[in-house]
């Protein structure tokens, strides 16, 4: 039996990512569209959709994390404020 973890496709703003966590937080799905180490300078809004039955479309706040699978959508826009 092996411990390997299933491996999840997700797209930011068009982007295609990998994950290996069931779940995603807004600060992790901000990190992956500024890139690797590049500081969060204001406020995002993070809006999701075909997501899993229980959360299939929505808003994720800063502090927030929703359940994720293949083919999840996530766009990031700032929020014009700093």
């Amino acid at each position: 039996m092996t411990t390997e973890k299933k491996k999840l496709h997700i797209f930011v703003n068009q982007d295609s990512h990998e994950v290996e966590t069931q779940t995603i937080s807004y600060e992790r799905v901000v990190d992956l569209y500024l890139g690797a180490g590049q500081p969060q300078s204001k406020q995002y809004v993070v809006k999701y959709s075909h997501g899993p039955s229980e959360n299939p479309s929505g808003t994720l706040a800063p502090s927030e994390e929703v359940r994720i699978k293949n083919g999840m959508r996530f766009r990031v826009s700032g929020t014009g404020e700093s």
